[in-house]
Order: C-alpha cells, then sequence, then structure tokens
C-alpha cells in the first residue's frame, strides 16, 4: 500500500469530523498527586476552535484553555498571581506564550482526532512500527518553523494511534497516544475514547477519558469561543511579550496552584448549555469502548479502513 493510499484513508475519516463535544469528560494528570480528578468539558470545532474546561463538583470551574480565530488563553483559577493568559495567533512564535505552552492550542485538534495529512507538508514512508501498524513521518510548516510529526497508523483500519511532534532540532514538543477507538456509524467515524498528551516543555501530562461525545452538533455559539474575562483577574497578552518575563508553564501553574486551600472568588461561566450534547437516552451509553483498537486481520464492527490487504511491508 503507498503512502499516498494510507494517508488518504486516514484523511477520508478526518474529513467526517466537524466538530465535537462531551460534557462528562474525566481529566487527569499523572505525576502530579496534589491534583484531584477534574470533570471535564470539551467542544471543538474545524479549522481551530477549541475549548477545554476542567471542574470540580465543590468549586466549579478550574481550568480554561481554549482557541478561538484570533488568539489563545489559559486560566487557571488558583494560580497566583491572577491571570487569564493570552496571545494572538500570529504573535505566538518567539514570544512569553510559546515559553509558557511550546505548541499552541489548536493542536489538541488533532489529538481528538481532527488528524490530517496537508499535501502542502512533506510525507515520507510507510515503515513497518510494530504489530499492524506503519509510521508516517511529516515536516509540517507551521509559524514557529518547520517541525518534524511522526504519525502512527493501524495499517488495517487506519485509526491514528500515535502523533509526536518535534523540533527541527529534535526536541519532542508534544505526543498524544490515542486508544480504546469507538465507531460512530452516524458519522462513519472511529475516535478514541482515551486520549495521553505529554508536553515535556510546558511540563504537562494529561490523560483524558472522553465520556460520551456527540459529533457534528455544535451550536452556533460566540460565548462558547469567547475568551473567559473573570471580575478582577487580569488579562495579560503574552504575544506583546516577547522580551517579557514569562509565566510558569502550563503544568507549572497547574502543579505550583494550592488545590486545598481555600477556593478563590474568581471564576467563568460553564460552556454554554446551547451547546450541550443532546440527551444522553439518544446515544449509545459508553461504559466500554464499543471498539477496541485493531490489529491486523478483519474487523469485528464496522470502522473504516484502508483498502483490502493493508499495507505493504517495506
Amino acid at each position: 500500500m503507498s503512502l499516498d493510499q494510507v494517508m488518504a484513508a486516514v484523511n477520508q475519516n478526518s474529513v467526517k469530523l466537524r466538530s465535537l463535544q462531551t460534557n462528562n469528560a474525566k481529566i487527569s494528570v499523572p505525576g502530579m498527586l496534589g491534583i484531584p480528578s477534574l470533570s471535564g468539558n470539551i467542544a471543538a470545532e474545524r479549522p481551530g476552535r477549541i475549548r477545554l474546561q476542567a471542574s470540580t463538583a465543590l468549586t466549579g470551574a478550574e481550568v480554561d484553555l481554549g482557541s478561538n480565530d484570533e488568539l489563545f488563553w489559559l486560566w487557571v483559577r488558583r494560580n497566583e498571581p491572577p491571570a487569564v493568559y493570552y496571545s494572538r495567533h500570529d504573535q505566538f512564535a518567539g514570544s512569553a506564550a510559546q515559553r509558557m505552552m511550546p505548541i499552541q492550542p489548536e493542536w489538541l485538534l488533532d489529538a481528538l482526532g481532527f488528524v490530517e495529512f496537508k499535501p502542502s507538508d512533506f510525507h515520507e514512508g510507510p515503515t513497518p512500527h510494530g504489530k499492524g501498524t506503519v509510521e508516517i513521518r511529516s515536516v509540517v510548516n507551521s509559524p514557529m518553523g518547520q517541525l518534524t510529526k511522526n504519525t502512527v497508523v493501524n495499517s488495517t483500519t487506519a485509526q491514528v494511534l500515535e502523533q509526536h511532534v518535534y523540533t527541527s532540532e529534535g526536541a519532542l514538543l508534544a505526543s498524544t497516544v490515542a486508544e480504546s477507538h469507538r465507531y460512530y456509524p452516524e458519522v462513519g467515524v472511529s475516535l478514541p475514547q482515551r486520549i495521553s498528551v505529554q508536553m515535556p516543555a510546558a511540563q504537562l501530562s494529561l490523560t483524558i477519558d472522553m465520556g460520551t461525545v456527540v459529533l457534528n452538533q455544535v451550536a452556533a455559539s460566540p460565548q462558547l469561543w469567547a475568551m473567559p474575562q473573570p471580575q478582577g483577574v487580569p488579562l495579560m497578552d503574552l504575544g506583546r511579550a516577547a522580551g517579557g518575563l514569562a509565566p510558569a508553564t502550563v503544568g507549572g501553574q497547574l502543579s505550583g496552584a494550592d488545590w486545598y486551600g481555600p477556593t478563590p472568588a474568581a471564576t467563568v461561566a460553564s460552556l454554554p448549555s446551547s451547546i450541550s450534547p443532546a440527551p444522553a437516552q439518544s446515544l449509545t451509553p459508553v461504559q466500554e469502548p464499543t471498539i477496541q483498537v485493531q490489529q491486523l486481520g478483519q474487523p469485528t464492527q464496522p470502522v473504516q479502513r484502508l483498502p483490502a490487504g493493508g499495507v505493504t511491508r517495506h
């Protein structure tokens, strides 16, 4: 199977996905024992909009990470000093924002399943990676310069299992591992139910269990994609602070927060109810993933797949 056929199979799956939302994700931060288990509201929409809001049952919203068409932001309720950090996308490269978070948040769309091989990038492979998988190496043009991305694909189902992004010097910027894929017959897409994300330079490691996911139903809502502005909390433009002192990394802000001290008064509104998922009874319950990642051989249920024969080993 050629490189073009593998990329086409992945892209045909991804193009069916316009938006995604879940209001009952579970988020854990491995290695940071002081951080409680968090519930997550996640919304994502092409081409680069994402909103991740993490909360606890007792205190409400604690973290708000998002990206819209113009800028991205990060707010950690317990961060000291309090601030909403943000940057315009066109000012990110080389700024204090890049030192806080070395890769822009919209990359998280790829982690969630919006993976696409772009013809404007350089691709080579596929090469054998492991049992039933192949790897494609891409040189990606970005505002940060050329990056290298290694993508591991199931050679039968075309599910994307791993993505690793490196700087031109070979330093790992971000890595994601996708597991326990579930097939959504109403859209014809397989997406991971469990996602592990690592950003070493940001001192951040996340594991997300997606919960009940609704596809292609995000309603138009300016509030959803608007940067939060908690009362009394300053907005800090890191895109203009190229020579200034960068704040703590994303992971540093989370690990440095006093999660068991008094709850700060500042808060943000929950994601608007107008974009909440459809009632649970209209969905297939997600207690256990309905499709596990397939190895070589015939899938047990319908999934997007490569043409018969899989990928030829080289």
